[in-house]
């Protein structure tokens, strides 16, 4: 692989100006901003020390920064990979946070792996696995699970154990009557700050004579200003001895570089997860860079993504931390504020690194409810209840896709239900592949169109018959297509000449051909000729090895549908169809 398409920093640095590093340089440091409180909530939904998020914004920051291919993604942990990972660590760990580090480091290592090995081999493409209806059911019910695992934390109630919807019902039950006033209200007071200070804020300051970049990041840094007020109140009002739970002394500095995660046990009950959050991350981060990039007419290297992702949890494995993924929050920040290539990153990151090796005393009295507040407020907007009505409504076989998933991450465990809904995709496809469209022809009058017609009053010939398959014949629908032909013919005993139609058509699979094989010769011995028309040249050419002029025999290959007819009804009668 060319070092220039290996490293895509060297093709962006050729041309790079004073002005995109003044634009990086702002973009990465507001970014910054966000991304400190956002790294420590993250780190603590996945069962991990509040520092654990802030190494994992530093190295592999700097590694997509290095390999990336878009100027806007903000890597570093995000909601879903967390719930992930607090559920692998729960069939794992212990309950030690030492030993949860050391697996969390293993996770990231299981995704490098397989994010670098798909890159290797170039198979962005073979990751679209993940239906868009399952992957949307996977995200909401993976954020419902978030938000009421945070509870506890705003209510200032023991958390249960349990990871799964019953479980944290039945904790919360069981603890209600233990709630903490002081924390109660923080957690309440940080809610409505969040929430008034998002949207409703930009809105309003939209409304000044403010330039538009200045309204939107004043509106972005409300998180912060929670931060700071929520730690404020509770170091001068001495609320830790009201029982307010707080993050605690955070050790300053990074972590060196190690792999002696390597030598610690639980690999193999550790490889589906990490292998499932590999996907996760590359769908959803790949899916943040197209949309942003868009928006600008701009495109992003699919494949180079994979290396990009990979390098970046290697980085996080070696560098103390959990796997990451592109954050939808901060790339649109890096967007809106104007992030020109992913030095932007780079600076993020560099600037939580000074923050973790000199800043991390001021967190010491930072209330668990605040990052509580934080996670809920970030996380509710996936929960898309009005995505899964409007799938229901164009498809009740995407519909229920979505619902599945999202009822397995809930009562059966993310990776369970993201399993489950991955299957039952596929097995929808397979069903409704299994039983096409298909179509009888006939020609619009004065025209050279033909329709189908049951929908169209079209022209049709006693002695001719128009076939048209729309989908690929394949094992599951071949016996279909070719019953579906035998009762058309049996409708029809006049007729002499069948053409199928393939435009619609993409594959052959043996079975396909094995039926067309056996059908074809027994239509010949019936006095039916059989012809193909509109047929895509690698399918012919699949036939043609296979033998297809003996298999026609009489029969011809016509390049249209109206090419066909014309050659086939010379002197014939024609027929009035209407639509009934």
């Amino acid at each position: 692989m060319p070092l220039m398409r290996l490293l895509p920093l060297l093709r962006w640095l050729r041309g790079y100006r004073r002005t995109d590093a003044v634009a990086d340089l702002l973009a990465g440091t507001i970014t910054a901003v966000l991304l400190v409180p956002q790294a420590m909530a993250y780190a603590v939904v996945a069962g991990l020390p509040p520092q654990v998020g802030l190494y994992a914004s530093v190295l592999p920051s700097l590694a997509y920064a290095l390999f990336g291919s878009s100027p806007y993604v903000g890597v570093g942990p995000v909601a879903v990979n967390a719930l992930m990972v607090v559920s692998a660590l729960s069939a794992v760990g212990h309950g030690d946070p030492a030993s949860n580090v050391v697996h969390a480091q293993q996770l990231a290592a299981i995704s490098a792996v397989t994010l670098l090995t798909l890159g290797a081999l170039r198979g962005g493409a073979f990751m679209n696995f993940l239906s868009r209806p399952v992957l949307d059911g996977f995200t909401s019910g993976a954020a419902l699970l978030i938000v009421l695992t945070q509870l506890p934390a705003l209510l200032g109630v023991p958390a249960g154990t349990g990871h799964l919807l019953h479980e944290v019902l039945r904790a919360l039950a069981q603890h209600a009557a233990e709630a903490n006033g002081a924390t109660a209200t923080i957690g309440a007071l940080s809610l409505a700050l969040l929430l008034l200070g998002g949207k409703p804020l930009r809105r309003v300051l939209a409304r000044l004579p403010l330039p538009p970049l200045a309204a939107d990041v004043l509106g972005r840094l409300t998180p912060l200003v929670v931060i700071v007020l929520a730690t404020l109140a509770v170091a001068l009002g001495h609320l830790t001895a009201a029982g307010v739970a707080v993050v605690g002394l955070i050790p300053p500095g990074l972590p060196a570089p190690s792999l002696g995660f390597l030598g610690a046990g639980g690999w193999l009950e550790l490889l589906v997860p990490g292998v499932l959050i590999a996907l996760i991350s590359y769908v959803s981060s790949v899916s943040i860079a197209q949309g942003l990039a868009s928006r600008r007419r701009e495109r992003i290297d699919t494949d180079q993504e994979l290396l990009a992702l990979g390098a970046a949890n290697a980085a996080a494995a070696v560098g103390g931390a959990l796997p990451v993924a592109a954050s939808f929050s901060r790339s649109a920040l890096n967007f809106s504020t104007g992030a020109r290539t992913p030095l932007a990153g780079a600076v993020t990151a560099l600037l939580v690194g000074a923050v973790t090796l000199t800043m991390t005393g001021l967190f010491q009295s930072l209330p668990k409810a605040a990052l509580a507040a934080l996670i809920v407020v970030a996380v509710a907007p996936l929960v898309d209840f009005g995505g899964f009505r409007r799938t229901l409504a164009y498809s009740r076989g995407d519909g229920l896709g979505f619902a599945a998933t999202f009822g397995g991450v809930l009562f059966l465990g993310v990776e369970r239900g993201l399993l489950l809904g991955a299957l039952l995709a596929l097995a929808v496809y397979v069903w409704r592949s299994g039983r096409p469209h298909m179509a009888i022809l006939g020609r619009v009058p004065g025209t050279q169109h033909f329709r189908n017609v049951l929908r169209y009053p079209v022209e049709t010939w006693p002695t001719l018959l128009l076939v048209r398959v729309d989908e690929s014949i394949y094992f599951a629908n071949a016996s279909r297509v070719e019953q579906f032909i035998l009762d058309a013919l049996a409708a029809r005993p006049e007729v002499t000449d069948l053409v199928l139609v393939g435009s619609g058509i993409n594959h052959i699979d043996s079975t396909g051909l094995s039926m067309l094989q056996t059908l074809l010769p027994a239509l010949r011995e019936a006095g039916v000729r059989t012809h193909l028309a509109e047929f895509k040249g690698p399918v012919l050419d699949r036939l043609q090895r296979c033998g297809l002029q003996e298999l026609l025999a009489s029969g011809r290959v016509f390049l249209s549908t109206h090419e066909a007819v014309t050659a086939l009804t010379q002197g014939a009668s024609t027929t009035e169809e209407t639509v009934t």
